[in-house]
């Protein structure tokens, strides 16, 4: 995949180079290419956030991200990108995302054209230990539950409390009986890795990763799109509703990889320009590619019909200009550009803090 930094003269370049590939040997256009002949007009598309109350969720966002919610529970994720999210701007104000994909596959998608879409972006919010879990890869996804996808995440951690920690992976070796020997006697704490972790880490959660999000995080999140989630332990409290929430031993051992003492924190490298601007190329693995841009000055970005780009706001406030009514991003919102935008600008009024994501 081809992500560009570019000035406009070696994008005009670039797109000559693939507008004469577009042709076929019988004169027919190519399916990618042809798809964009079409009374889709792209522009960035805002959502109206899917809001979910957690057992161990705050209020972190409310004061961290401007978030202004209307409800006093405690809210644990903001699915802030997300195939059923409503677009809440311009011509598809009302439609799903899910809705207008169908309608437009390969304009919204580019070269990664599928039935629904891929990625799930997020807020986190931790004002209690999430429960100790696992995901199934896509083979054990479609073995064990009849689905297609399973679920590899990322996160990227915008505010710790001191002290604040996660579970990654095993402490030391042990095998699957053991796991779950100590699973269901209550001693899982004794063969799980506890890794203290700051604001600016980044871990990368491959699927069959055992984890869990501690007390007081806020992190942005990147996955598949998949809930399939496998309970291991639950610090032995009740939910929302006064009960114990439902375990998945069974399943979630023969998912989880047992990896003794694994990296948590995932090195990324930084490059600063002299512009004042700097990215940092948090991950490009088999599902996504996650970005960090530090903005004090526009950059001009580009996603030569290839992917959308889904961005988030973790600080400041920016403008998305392009071929397309200026869009205000504040902070804590998201915005998806179809594949099909190409250039545009994110101007910052301020100095801003920008995760932007792509189908790898």
């Amino acid at each position: 995949m081809l992500i560009a930094f570019t000035m406009k003269g070696e994008y005009s370049f670039l797109h000559e180079q693939a507008s004469s590939r577009k042709l076929q040997q019988n004169n027919q256009p190519c399916n990618f290419y042809a798809s964009f002949i079409s009374s889709m007009k792209s522009y960035p598309f805002l959502f109206e956030p899917s809001l979910h109350v957690k057992v161990w969720g705050g209020n972190t966002m409310k004061t961290k991200l401007g978030k202004q919610f209307t409800t006093d529970e405690p809210i644990g994720e903001s699915w802030e990108i997300y195939s059923g999210n409503r677009i809440v701007n311009g011509q598809f104000t009302g439609q799903t995302l899910h809705d207008v994909l169908t309608q437009f596959p390969a304009e919204i998608l580019g070269k990664h054209v599928q039935d629904d879409f891929p990625l799930l972006v997020k807020f986190l919010d931790a004002r209690d230990w999430l429960s100790v879990q696992v995901h199934p890869d896509d083979a054990l996804a479609l073995e064990l539950e009849g689905e297609q996808r399973g679920k590899t995440e990322c996160w990227y951690i915008l505010a710790a409390e001191e002290n604040a920690q996660i579970i990654y992976g095993c402490s030391r070796e042990v095998t699957s009986d053991e796991f779950k020997h100590a699973l269901l006697n209550g001693n899982s704490r004794d063969v799980l890795q506890f890794v203290n972790v700051k604001a600016g880490d980044f871990i990368y959660v491959p699927a069959g990763t055992i984890h869990a999000i501690g007390t007081g995080i806020l992190l942005y999140e990147l996955q598949q799109t998949s809930d399939t989630t496998y309970r291991l332990y639950d610090w032995d409290r009740a939910g929302l509703d006064g009960k114990p929430r439902q375990l998945h031993i069974e399943k979630g051992v023969q998912c989880s990889l047992l990896n003794v003492r694994p990296t948590a924190q995932f090195p990324y490298t930084t490059n600063n320009s002299p512009d004042g601007n700097a990215i940092s190329s948090l991950v490009h693995e088999k599902y996504f590619v996650l970005d960090v841009l530090s903005l004090a000055n526009p950059i001009l970005r580009n996603t030569f019909f290839e992917t959308p780009h889904l961005l988030t706001i973790a600080t400041g406030n920016v403008e998305i200009h392009g071929d397309f009514d200026t869009v205000i991003l504040p902070l804590g919102s998201s915005a998806l550009l179809p594949a099909n935008t190409g250039e545009y600008h994110i101007i910052p009024t301020e100095l801003s803090t920008v995760l932007c994501a792509y189908i790898s």
